[in-house]
């Protein structure tokens, strides 16, 4: 009887409703290595599927069963060891304040129509977040996902796996990011140039044309005044000398200051009679008020004596005023502020050489900086690319290919980027005497799968992912060495949960734990559902996986030493 080992740190649950031939169904995971079997077309690749979607995977609107409801995926992860996802929730606040982050819970939904979301622990989030968490759990290798593993863009990203204490990475980046930055402002600044100078023509310009005018806030309302007051200055005199001579100059009738005058005087006459007494004050008041008057009407009078010309003048001044304003503002107070800025900008576009030069300085003290970082960085790569190049040569003679050569080749000749000046690339010889050459060019099928599992074995203990998902990692593979490849699962599976699609009988046998996907009909209707099976039901799957359906009792006996010869009996 196997034991189930306590699950932590691990997938451990999913669900899945309405998701392809899924109806609904909940699936446990466990510790070790979790092997899922079945006929072809059964849906063991839905699975794998609906787990992709818990990673951070595309949606496809084919993936949604009846259209009438949506199709959920959920997953239950232990965090129990995992500090860097615990890290992860607590950092972007997807931890309640009483949650120890021991466990979490993601889910995705796709509604008809295409409308899907992304909740962790409850909470809806970006899908660019659920990756990221993602790289914290699970490690998944897909069908043909070999185009993206031996990508070249990836091989410098194994390599910097294996770099201690990699300090420098992150510095190199950031200053790469400065320098493309300030050479992309000084670029900018030079292809400006032309238009710069003509900009500066035009400034001068528009601030000379302004400024020999020599405008004064508030002048044009006086201005107006002014040649109000000459245009109507006959009237006025006319009307000022009338007053004049009602007040103080006439004599037809009387003027209002004789008048005022010979009051004052009767009332002198009989101020000791109380009556006249209490008039003295005002009459007198009133007399020496019509004398101010008069005075103020006089010189009124006089100034209304406008020198010839004035008016002309004071026109030709409008008509400047009136034609700044129509360049440069409403009114005079937005002619000045368009100056100022004017002069403003044109400081700016003067300070350009400087500028220029700052940035030039910059550049050359950023450039020494990279090529410092870039060089340190590349000699830790050099010790970085020669372990891993050990670790997977290893691997590769335990999975039956003793003969290979494998070499990670590193040179620091390409464009500086923000990974530095490095270039890495795997070169593979698959026989004593060949040349070496790029893997994705010369290796088979089976060579190239397991390649894979040598390149993700070695990864497995830096990438510190405690799950690693395998759909079909063994095709191509065969004979001895397909034993050899089922033998380092297994052995991968002591380290990591390992979840694995296979239709190889040798990789079965060593499951820790069995599932059989089994699709069935019925109600116009095909299902696919999953079961976990027990060591006599393992047996017989491992025979069926052997001999067919029609399997003998040889068959069977063939299927229990395989399961013996694996340890796992």
């Amino acid at each position: 009887m196997v034991h189930e080992p306590t699950r932590i740190c691990m997938l451990q649950e999913i669900y899945i409703k309405n998701f392809v031939l899924i109806d609904e169904l909940r699936m446990d995971f466990y510790q070790g290595l979790n092997v899922l079997t079945g006929e072809t077309g059964a849906g063991k690749s839905i699975i794998i599927d609906a787990l992709g979607l818990i990673i951070g995977g595309r949606i496809n609107n084919d993936f949604i069963r009846d259209e009438s409801q949506k199709a959920i995926v959920e997953a239950v992860f232990s965090l129990q060891d995992n500090p860097g996802g615990q890290n992860f929730l607590r950092e972007n606040q997807l931890l309640d304040s009483d949650e120890n982050g021991s466990q979490l819970i993601i889910s995705r939904e796709i509604s008809p129509g295409g409308r899907n979301s992304s909740r962790i622990n409850g909470r809806n989030v970006p899908l660019g977040m659920l990756r990221e968490l993602a790289t914290f759990l699970v490690d998944m290798h897909l069908q043909h996902d070999h185009l993206n593993i031996l990508r070249p863009a990836m091989f410098i990203h194994y390599v910097d796996q294996f770099i201690e204490n990699n300090d420098i990475s992150a510095p190199l980046a950031a200053v790469y990011q400065q320098l493309s930055s300030s050479k992309k402002q000084l670029d900018q600044l030079k292809s400006n140039e032309q238009s710069r100078l003509q900009q500066v023509d035009l400034l001068t310009f528009q601030i000379n044309e302004i400024e020999k005018v020599e405008l004064q806030p508030g002048e044009e309302e006086a201005l107006v005044a002014l040649r109000n007051r000459i245009k109507n200055a006959g009237k006025l005199s006319e009307d000022a000398g009338h007053l004049a001579a009602l007040m103080y100059t006439g004599e037809e009738v009387g003027n209002i200051f004789d008048l005022l005058g010979q009051t004052v005087e009767i009332i002198k006459r009989n101020q000791e009679e109380e009556f006249f007494a209490a008039m003295l004050n005002p009459c007198e008041d009133m007399y020496y008020s019509v004398q101010h008057l008069a005075g103020e009407i006089a010189k009124y009078r006089d100034s209304l004596d406008f020198e010839p010309g004035q008016l002309e003048e004071i026109e030709d001044r409008l008509h400047i005023i009136n034609r700044l304003k129509a360049k440069y503002g409403k009114n005079i107070e937005e002619v000045l502020l368009f100056l100022n800025q004017a002069r403003h900008e044109l400081q700016a576009i003067n300070n350009a050489d400087q500028t220029r030069r700052e940035y030039e300085q910059e550049i050359e003290k950023l450039e020494k900086e990279y090529d410092m970082l870039a060089d340190k960085l590349t000699e830790k790569r050099k010790k970085a690319a020669s372990v891993l190049q050990s670790l997977v040569q290893q691997e590769l003679m335990q999975l039956n290919m003793p003969d290979i050569k494998f070499v990670v080749s590193l040179t620091s000749n390409k464009a500086p980027d923000a990974n530095g000046r490095d270039e890495i690339n795997f070169l593979f010889s698959p026989n004593p005497g060949e040349a070496l050459r790029p893997l994705e060019k010369i290796a088979s099928g089976g060579e190239m799968s397991r390649f894979i599992l040598a390149l993700k074995t070695a990864l497995a203990a830096v990438y510190q992912v405690p799950t690693l998902i395998f759909d079909e990692i063994d095709v191509g593979v065969g004979g001895t060495a397909l034993s050899a490849m089922a033998a380092k699962i297994g052995a991968l599976a002591e380290s990591h949960q390992v979840i694995l699609v296979t239709h190889a009988p040798q990789v079965a046998s060593f499951a820790d734990h069995h599932f059989s996907i089994i699709k069935q009909a019925g109600g116009n209707r095909t299902i696919t559902s999953v079961k976990k099976l027990d060591q006599n039901e393992k047996i017989e799957e491992l025979a069926r996986m052997m001999a067919g359906q029609d399997y003998s009792a040889i068959t069977l006996q063939h299927a229990k030493e395989m399961i013996k010869l694996s340890g796992k009996a």
